[in-house]
């Protein structure tokens, strides 16, 4: 990788390697050396010396930025698992539903579920979002949509649909 110098690249706070259509973020590289023990303030007065100096820091701490896609995959599998703690963390805050609480998500859903087909098409929780006061952006739709179809069927069925409210309650508090 190459440091870009001019100061149009350092506001786009980018590394970037000649031969690759995806350099390495100067965030990439950052987190990079933070979880291999590099000291914030070492990184910091290393930037403005460029790529032999930040390879010569990553070799300090018994590792190397040549490898780019080794780490950028390290950088995405952490950012996963921080997602996947942070969703399993909102899965354990989870309440089971009253009785009470499922006759009323009942009510809603067979509401929603227009076609009576016993499970929400896109269209169908769309309207349910709204209609129950979410108010998601059109372009939200579809990612709460796939969040809501747990079991990847292109529908959403009723124990999905509770399963999704309690989730989105608890993401809103």
């Amino acid at each position: 990788f190459l440091l870009e110098n001019d100061r149009a690249a350092k506001q786009r706070g980018r590394i970037c390697e000649t031969a690759s259509a995806m350099p390495l973020t100067l965030a990439e590289v950052r987190w990079f050396l933070l979880e291999n023990g590099v000291e914030a303030d070492k990184i910091d007065a290393t930037w403005s010396k460029g790529r032999a100096a930040l390879e010569d820091l990553a070799g300090t701490a018994g590792c190397s930025l040549r490898d780019e896609g080794a780490v950028r995959a390290a950088h995405v599998a952490a950012l996963a698992k921080k997602e996947e703690e942070k969703r399993a963390a909102t899965e354990a805050s989870l309440t089971p539903l009253t009785e009470e609480e499922r006759a009323r998500f009942r009510l809603a859903f067979d509401h929603f579920d227009a076609d009576g087909s016993g499970a929400l098409d896109h269209a169908e929780f769309r309207k349910a979002m709204i209609d129950s006061g979410m108010m998601p952006l059109r372009s939200e739709v579809t990612g709460l949509f796939q969040e809501a179809d747990v079991d990847g069927s292109g529908t959403v069925n009723f124990d999905e649909y509770c399963h999704f409210i309690q989730v989105y309650r608890a993401k809103q508090s």
